[in-house]
Order: C-alpha cells, then structure tokens, then sequence
C-alpha cells in the first residue's frame, strides 16, 4: 500500500527533535514491502498548504500522524498543540483526499488515547509501538480480515480508549503482548530508524538538533507525574550496545552526523547497560562526534560512571532530579534520596561533565522551605557554568499516579479526563512568594532560569544560535545561556521580562484549568 507518514511536531525550542519513531515506523513498513513517503513538517512556513500539496501529489491509501506531544507541559506558558495539527493538517489531509484513511500514532496517543482520537478526527489510532502494529493494520486492510486482532488499534465506536490498562511487567516478561497496546517485545529486533532515509539531517543539525538514538525502551521506576510506564511500559527492553554502537557509526561515518543524543528515558538505567554502552564506545571511539544525554537519573550517577562516560565520548549531559528536598522527593516518588541527589552533583562536578539540570516545584507537600532547600542545593552544589531550569506547577495526565493522588484529594473532578493542560501546585505555595523568590535567584544566578524564559519564537530562537554560531561557541544550545543571561541581568531586561511575567501569574484564578 501506499503510505505517507507526517510529522507534525513543529516545536523548536531548546531545539527541533528529529522524528525518531515516526522514521522507525517508516524503516518498518519499507520492511514490509510498502510504498513509504514521510512528510516532515518541522520546518514547514505553511503546513496546512505543504500537507495539502503532498497529499494531492502523493495520493495515498493512508495516512500516519505521528502526535509527539499533546502541550507543551509549561504552566507558566501552556500551549496546547492538537488545535493546530487538527486544523492545519488533519483537514488538508481531508481536503486533499476523500479516500486516505487517516491513522494517529505516537506518545500523545499514548497519553491520552481516546480523547486524542476524537479531538483529532482521525479514522484509526494506535496505541503503542508502530514499526509492527502498522504493517499488521494494513495487512488486516489488504486481506479483508477483523481490525480487532491488531494489537492496539482503536476504532471509532468500538469502545473506548480511556481504561486501557497499565502495561503489566509479568505479561510483557513472559512474551505476551500487553491488554489494549502495541509493543515490540524484543525492542533488539525493531528496525532502525535508518534516519538519514526519512529526513533531512542537515537542516535538524543546522538548528542545533543532535541526531537521536534509543538504547531501551521501558522505565521501572514510578515517579507520580510521568507517562513514560504507559507509552513504553514498566520493563526495560535493552538494545545489544553492539548494535547501538553500530548504528552510531553508520551514522557518523556515512551521513556526516556530528553530534548524537541519547534519548532513552533514563540512559543509566540499568547502571550494566549504561556501562556496557560506554565500554564499547571506549573500544570503537568516534573522534570529534559530541555525546550527550537527555536522561540521566541521579540514583546511578556514581564517579565511576562519570568517567565512563567521559572515556565514551560524553560531552554533556541532561539530570532530572526534580527536586532537593527529601519531603518532596518522597511526594514525587522519585525512588531515591536527598544524599542521591548530592552524590550525583558531585560527581559531574568533580568529572567536569557539563550538565543541564532540572527541578520541578509544586508537588504535593511543597512549601517555600522545601523549595529553599531546593534553591540552597543548587547554590553549593552546580557549578555557574551548569544550567538549571526551575518548572513551576505540575502537568497531571491521565494514567498516572499523581492523577489518583488529586482526585482522591479532590483537585480533580473524578470524571475530569485531564486531556487539555490541568496542573498540579501545592496548596501550600503562594505563587506571588515562589515568583519573588525565583527572580531574585535569576538576579544572582545567570545559570538559574524559569519555565518562562523557555518559550521564545522560533525566529528568535534561530537568530540566538546564529549568533552562538558567529560568536564560535560551539556545543548544546542551553551551554551558553548563563552568558546570555548575565548579560541580560547586567542590563536589566531579565528583571523587566521576569516582573512582567510574574505580574501575569499573579491573575491566575483557577491553578488547575489554567490556559494562559
């Protein structure tokens, strides 16, 4: 059959990501024998007349949209996606052609299964991993046989998509596909996203973006707010580092890749697959090429790892502890402690690994000493040259722990499904005292940022990392924040842009339903 796939994710910021599932589906169908186009529309000026046009010229049986993300998960600035990629693409989608069936797939189907399907009008969804589930589906549609025998396909009128069960670990170990989702049980036989096929690397690396490479899939830890056990299930499926390294070879060696990113939930867990990882790029290193990682989890950051790392051709990387205090890191359950946390730091400190971390402030049990705790932490322990981002209030999704712990509460209706921005901020927290407290910090702190100062156009954001690149500063965007900052700060206009912010938060009535 004749397939298009599009992405329609069009977020740039800290930089574009590279459609790493949406190409593995693609390499997958290949596999299968279809006819494979993939329309990439992160780049697009017009995406509705792109999407109408390629429909048009293309003419295909179906049509598979990869949905990155439902919002943006920014409480201090919520952008809600779906309008966009319902108006622009599903309609010219529609427009184009009365006889393309329209699909939807990826994390914000798996997030929000049902209400991500009826908003964005589509025909058919999957729900869980596509690279086999979809050429199951147009199997089933070529040979005339029940749409109900493929895994994780939703149909309009069928049922609904809202109770589809937490993937059970037991199931998934003893090789039985999980109730209500698509998975690729052995991830070390999923094709490779074969990348350089689908799109245009160039133009992603030209804005900043390393090339993405998954090593998993799968998270067993259980902190409260995150959706990752319900897109990629509870066990970890590990990826031979033979084959990784592979993978990274090919593409630096025949597609010019210069930089690489590890986009596993957390990369160093398991600590052995992280190691064994580590060891084989030390034995077949790639001179030049930049290493980092978006996942690093402070429970199995030891110095011993940091040096792994090093050897391995790390330059950077990404921790997300969310937070320094031990009540709220309980709250979170983030399954580790204040001492992880201080051992983490200063081991990247101490190893000289440039690191971005990250903290999340609001949880349940939150009050303004245990975010002074928080802020007192980064004060002793990141380096200035370290980047923080302090995420004021908490996105709660359906799915998830802390969905249970609101309602139970009452901050949530019982029937409240959680599909358009709804967050979570201890009660106990003025948001005009937290703002106060965070743009002191920022005046003190060039490396210390707000959720806010995230959210920049992407011709601004294109004109920074222009400037970056004239200036000869060379690594991940946020590397060079703290100067730019400093020098904001020096000139005031952080403060004027951070007061206007605050002035903004300070009219928020409804903490739970807020839309900007």
């Amino acid at each position: 059959m004749k397939v298009l796939l599009v992405n329609s994710n069009r977020e740039r910021m800290p930089w574009p990501a590279l459609p790493l599932g949406l190409c593995t589906v693609a390499s997958g169908l290949a596999g299968a024998g279809h006819e494979v186009e993939v329309l990439d529309l992160m780049f697009a000026s017009d995406a509705a007349r792109e999407t109408l046009n390629r429909v048009r010229k293309c003419d295909p049986d179906i049509v598979g949209l990869s949905i990155r993300n439902i919002d943006n998960c920014n409480f201090e600035v919520p952008h809600f996606y779906l309008t966009e990629i319902r108006d622009q693409v599903v309609r010219s989608v529609r427009a184009a052609s009365t006889r393309a069936k329209i699909v939807v797939g990826g994390s914000a189907v798996n997030v929000s299964p049902a209400d991500t399907f009826a908003f964005l009008e589509a025909d058919y969804a999957l729900v869980g991993e596509g690279e086999e589930a979809l050429p199951d589906f147009l199997r089933a549609l070529e040979q005339g046989t029940p749409l109900n025998r493929v895994r994780g396909l939703l149909e309009p009128g069928k049922g609904s998509a809202k109770a589809l069960p937490i993937l059970d670990t037991g199931r998934l170990a003893r090789g039985e596909p999980p109730a209500g989702r698509a998975l690729v049980h052995d991830f070390a036989e999923s094709p490779r996203s074969e990348a350089w096929r689908w799109i245009d690397l160039k133009q992603y690396a030209a804005h900043g973006s390393p090339y993405s490479i998954q090593t998993k899939r799968g998270c067993a830890l259980k902190c409260s707010y995150c959706v990752y056990n319900n897109i990629e299930g509870h066990a970890y499926r590990l990826r031979n580092a033979v084959e990784v390294v592979d993978e990274m070879h090919e593409a630096v060696k025949k597609h010019g890749v210069r930089a690489i990113d590890f986009v596993d939930s957390t990369f160093n867990l398991p600590l052995s697959h992280a190691r064994a990882i580590c060891e084989e790029l030390e034995r077949r290193p790639l001179p030049g090429v930049e290493l980092s990682t978006m996942g690093l989890n402070p429970a199995g950051v030891t110095p011993e790892l940091v040096s792994a790392m090093k050897r391995a051709g790390f330059k950077s990387v990404m921790c997300t502890p969310e937070s320094a205090s031990e009540v709220t890191l309980k709250t979170l359950r983030k399954g580790f402690q204040k001492h992880s946390v201080i051992r983490a730091a200063q081991a990247l400190r101490e190893g000289g690994l440039p690191t971005y971390w990250f903290f999340m402030l609001g949880a349940p049990g939150e009050t303004m000493d245990t975010v002074r705790e928080t802020l007192a932490f980064c004060e002793e322990h990141i380096a200035p040259t370290d980047m923080v981002l302090f995420s004021t209030g908490i996105r709660v999704y359906s799915g998830t722990p802390l969905e249970r712990q609101c309602k139970d509460m009452g901050w949530f209706a019982e029937d409240d499904p959680l599909f358009l921005p709804s967050w979570f901020l201890s009660p106990e927290l003025d948001l005009n005292e937290l703002y106060q407290a965070l743009m002191a910090a920022a005046q003190v702190h060039p490396n210390w940022m707000t959720n806010a100062e995230t959210v920049v156009s992407p011709a601004m954001n294109a004109m920074m990392k222009g400037a970056f690149k004239a200036l000869g500063w060379k690594g991940p965007f946020w590397k060079h924040l703290p100067r730019v900052f400093g020098l904001a700060n020096r000139f005031g206009v952080r403060q004027r842009g951070l007061e206007h912010h605050a002035a903004n938060m300070r009219k928020v009535t409804d903490v739970r339903h807020y839309r900007g």
